[in-house]
């Protein structure tokens, strides 16, 4: 048997493996299969601190991520990061199949060069997502489930990682243009554009000249809930964030969106958290 010659190490005390690599923890795997779960799901879950990653695996749509519109097929892949506001609109089918997983993750710059990418997903992408897979199944099986079952879950979802990480390395660096006739992002934009006020229905109606009752009808179309609920979650959303994410004050965040006195926006925060800004803040 013929044996590999190695190198001698020049520092017996410091080799490969500097990058602090960190575990990704509390990792679901779901799918969605309908449009209408899909957009249900989005208003619900508002903002939080978990990573998601999906994989289109069936119906183009787009998604809707902060202020920016991403087109997304079947095949392809997309990390959105925690507390990126989402949503999904204009699904080709009502029946997709997309695949989710969340998990949230300590060292957020690791993941940082995947934001806002929507990534084609090559041979061997699908390879790692499908030993993830796995790994998944055998994990929630305890018939087959096996020592170190959960650190192996961890272990192939990190090598999914990474292998998404290379392949943003090796495709094109310039972001997909935008489509400029997106009804989502033009209220989106509108609504960051006055932030520190209370956005209302009829302003964004006057902003794209069309009745109220008419942009009420086309935003239920394109993205399955109702125009005053999506405004809401917008706002929640943003005010969720940046208590989690900045040191701002509390009545500057209530200010900054559109919440009006600092009692207003408490009351908001304990009814839709359970909690009072400043515990949801703490992570409490």
């Amino acid at each position: 048997m013929r044996y590999p010659v190695l190198e001698e190490p020049t520092d017996y005390f410091r080799g490969i493996g500097q990058s602090q690599l960190p575990a990704p923890t509390d990792i679901l795997l779901f799918m969605r299969s309908t449009k209408e779960k899909l957009q249900q799901e989005a208003l619900q879950n508002r903002s939080h601190h978990r990573f998601v990653l999906i994989f289109n695996q069936e119906t183009k749509g787009y998604v809707h991520v902060n202020n920016r519109v991403l087109e997304f097929d079947p095949g392809q892949a997309l990390l959105i990061l925690p507390y990126q506001f989402h949503h999904f609109s204009q699904l080709a089918s009502p029946q997709l199949h997309w695949l989710f997983c969340t998990f949230e993750l300590n060292a957020e710059i690791f993941l940082e060069p995947l934001r806002n990418r929507v990534l084609d997903t090559g041979e061997n992408v699908r390879h790692a997502r499908n030993a993830f897979l796995e790994e998944w199944r055998r994990c929630i099986h305890p018939s087959s489930k096996g020592e170190l079952q959960d650190e192996q879950v961890q272990a192939a979802l990190v090598r999914l990682l990474l292998t998404l990480k290379q392949e943003e390395q090796n495709s094109d660096t310039s972001s997909p243009p935008e489509p400029r006739d997106s009804l989502l992002r033009t209220i989106n934009r509108c609504m960051s554009e006055r932030r520190g006020r209370t956005v209302a229905v009829a302003d964004l109606a006057e902003e794209l000249n069309v009745s109220e009752s008419r942009l009420r009808t086309l935003f239920k179309e394109a993205a399955g809930i109702p125009l005053g609920r999506y405004i809401q979650n917008y706002r929640l959303n943003r005010a969720m964030g940046l208590l989690r994410t900045t040191r701002l004050p509390i009545g500057e965040i209530a200010e900054e969106t559109g919440f009006g006195s600092p009692q207003a926006f408490s009351r908001v925060i304990k009814k839709e958290t359970g909690q009072s800004p400043r515990t949801y803040r703490a992570g409490r």
